[in-house]
């Protein structure tokens, strides 16, 4: 079954993009960057949490009126 269209056109974007992608599918042994992102998720969660008190008012801050 042939395509009915066909770009012509390539995206410059696309040719840096790859080499980030060149690795995709590819299983690294160990943990990887697993590390990394729970590391980045409890700061995220700590961040939300700060935020969600000073708005309900558990903490106060002196100046800050909400």
């Amino acid at each position: 079954m042939r395509q009915k269209f066909v770009s012509n056109k390539a995206a410059p974007l696309q040719y840096p993009l790859r080499k980030l992608n060149s690795e995709a599918g590819k299983v690294v042994p160990g943990w990887g960057t697993a590390p990394l992102m729970g590391i980045m998720l409890v700061a995220l969660l700590l961040f939300i949490l700060t935020i969600l008190q000073l708005y309900n008012g558990t903490v106060i801050v002196e100046g800050i009126d909400v």
